[in-house]
């Protein structure tokens, strides 16, 4: 079975990127003919409310990788990011009464700001993540993304919880970097990469944290204005399906009648409707797996067998099998394959 992605059509509002000229500058890189170069003008860049194909900003990133040879260039985006870059759900956040509320209506609202990855919010006991994934196929510097994104939902933990407040992990999907000081000096907390999720660890018990910006009627008003602007973007239920999906490959709850319990139907109503935009649960779960198995394949070291773990598969085999169908040739060929080319962009 071939995947087949509509990827273009998903955006992201510039919000955390806007910082990515000044970060060029800062390493001695006049950013305009990159940009140019990828299809985006510089001006663009200063309204943090423009959306921008998603793919496309992935490919700015990657161009300006090579462009400065800054491999943690992401992480330093996303120390210049701030809550308030993410839009309506950057702003609920402060009105929440506590951590807790706030964080949940990050993971419900991001998708606002951002069609191109999701949220996760994961309690287990005592030790809770706040993470991000992307959910699309062929994107480029996932790595850098993952950088940006986690840097940021450090920063909105500092905003909510105060600026002396550190991870007690956090978890990256990527290879090590070869300097692990701008990682250490950001961050504060012991490191993680190569693992198959990327977030920020804490005790659970900083979900009680009561905020003393806690305002209910800001907060009131503008949940309404987000539910109206989602009633609008609710109606693409294959999108809504794969981030939703993305966000359970995390927590191992991916069958049709998990996912029909989230958007409030029944299991049966959520196979018709797939099939009548041409498609199916199957279909869908596999294009989600197809994308989180390139960036496991790419961005880590980790084994078939893990990799596999991570998706859901009974084994390695099982994931070879599926990965071969999705891209005409094995893990194994498709990872070699990938690392020489991105060895040869990065020169």
């Amino acid at each position: 079975m071939a995947i087949h992605t509509a990827s273009e059509e998903y955006t992201v509002r510039v919000g955390p990127l806007a910082g990515i000229p000044a970060v060029m500058r800062s390493l001695g890189v006049e950013p305009a003919p990159v940009f140019t170069h990828s299809g985006f003008k510089l001006a663009q860049f200063e309204d943090p409310d423009i959306r921008i194909p998603y793919i496309a900003a992935s490919k700015l990133l990657a161009r300006c990788v090579a462009a400065t040879g800054c491999r943690h260039f992401g992480l330093l985006v996303g120390e210049r990011s701030l809550p308030s870059h993410l839009g309506i759900a950057g702003y609920l956040l402060h009105g929440a009464p506590d951590v807790g509320t706030a964080l949940r209506s990050l993971v419900k609202y991001l998708d606002l700001h951002d069609q191109g990855g999701v949220p996760t919010l994961t309690t287990t006991g005592s030790r809770t993540s706040l993470g991000y994934a992307i959910h699309l196929s062929g994107v480029e510097a996932a790595e850098q993304i993952y950088d940006l994104s986690i840097a940021l939902a450090c920063n909105i933990l500092r905003a909510l919880c105060g600026t002396n407040w550190n991870p007690t992990e956090v978890l990256l999907m990527r290879q090590t970097p070869r300097d692990l000081t701008p990682y250490r000096r950001f961050f504060r907390a012991p490191l993680r990469f190569n693992t198959d999720e990327s977030a920020v660890v804490f005790p659970t018990r900083w979900l009680n944290h009561q905020l003393p910006s806690a305002d209910p009627l800001l907060q009131q008003h503008l949940e309404r204005q987000a539910e109206e602007l989602h009633a609008h973007h609710h109606a693409d239920l294959t999108g809504n399906i794969r981030r939703l999906l993305r966000q359970c490959l995390t927590s191992r709850q991916c069958s049709a009648a998990d996912i029909a319990r989230q958007l409030g139907i029944h299991e049966r109503t959520l196979n018709r409707r797939l099939q009548a935009e041409g498609t199916s649960f199957r279909q869908e779960l596999e294009q989600v797996r197809h994308a989180a198995s390139q960036q496991l394949l790419a961005g880590t070291t980790q084994a078939l067998a893990e990799i596999a773990t991570s998706l859901g598969y009974a084994d390695a085999s099982a994931f070879s099998r599926a990965f071969k169908r999705w891209s005409g040739v094995t893990p194994a060929h498709w990872r070699a394959e990938h690392d020489g080319r991105e060895a040869d962009r990065i020169r």
